[in-house]
């Protein structure tokens, strides 16, 4: 729980919430939530629990390090996995759940592979790296070529595909997403 009281002060400035907004929100005496914000408080769980609950964070949100000041490791077995539905084309999400802002997604195309790109909010911005074959980045009708060692950047709001016009070579790229 040390990070408790400086984590909470940030969710609830970031949420743009004042001390008493966050208290009537989580049901708790503003005292009790003034207290959570100083260090070496040592509130009651069931206090801690209503304020997750009212920031709609979980607890790891309230009590672990900030994302700034942890590291994390992801193994291909922790990976979550998505294929499209003939199987060609699988990316496996690597970044963790906490780092917001950023999804990286090891993405293999199998020889033929030509699968929808599902769109990002408008202003993220993707960075498609192929490491092993040649992809094609469909983009609001433009194609875009990427060879092994070459990345793209564009809008990820925009349509786009990945294809793999190969048909013989495995496609593996880095897809990174910054949503904005």
């Amino acid at each position: 729980m040390i990070s408790l009281a400086s984590n909470l002060r940030r969710l609830r400035r970031q949420a743009g919430l004042t001390q008493q907004d966050l208290a009537d929100a989580a049901k708790i005496a503003r005292a009790t939530l003034a207290s959570m914000e100083r260090d070496g408080a040592n509130p009651g769980l069931e206090s801690v629990v209503a304020v997750a609950a009212a920031l709609g964070v979980n607890l790891d949100e309230l009590v672990s390090p900030a994302p700034a000041e942890r590291v994390f490791k992801v193994t291909r077995e922790e990976a979550r996995e998505v294929r499209d539905e003939s199987g060609g084309f699988v990316a496996r999400v690597m970044s963790p759940v906490a780092s917001r802002g950023v999804q990286v997604q090891q993405i293999q195309m199998a020889p033929g592979c030509d699968s929808h790109g599902r769109p990002h909010p408008l202003g993220a911005q993707e960075f498609f790296f192929t490491y092993r074959g040649t992809a094609t980045v469909r983009v609001a009708e433009e194609d875009l070529t990427v060879e092994a060692g070459a990345l793209v950047q564009f809008p990820g709001h925009l349509h786009h595909r990945y294809q793999n016009r190969s048909s013989s070579t495995q496609v593996e790229a880095l897809s990174v997403v910054i949503l904005a």
